[in-house]
């Protein structure tokens, strides 16, 4: 009757795991995400958002889900987004493929 629970609890936890885990793990890696000049921003900024990879379509569509999708900065990995509201900013940064926010120059 015990290892029943047992595996009834390790398979709730997985379940758990793979529902919510990318959300945990970038929650706790985001602090150096987003640059110092946008940590206080108040109104909508415009940014560049780096990846260490390169992006496919859904990287892309996910993103444009943040802010207005307005081409790439120079690589292929560094998308910029305009109107970017604080709130999304911080939930931006919380995304764990996402390497860093920078203010667009």
């Amino acid at each position: 009757m015990r290892a029943a629970w047992l595996r009834l609890l390790l398979g709730v936890a997985l379940i758990l795991a793979c529902l919510f885990g990318q959300d945990v793990a970038g929650s706790a890696m985001s602090g150096g995400k987003l640059a110092p000049a946008l940590l206080e921003a108040q109104t909508p900024v415009n940014v560049v958002v780096v990846l260490d990879f390169t992006p496919e379509r859904f990287h892309n569509e996910r993103l444009a889900l943040y802010g207005v999708f307005a081409g790439r900065d120079k690589a292929v990995n560094r998308i910029k987004l305009r109107m970017v509201s604080p709130e999304k900013l911080r939930r931006l940064g919380n995304l764990i493929w996402v390497a860093r926010v920078e203010p667009m120059g």
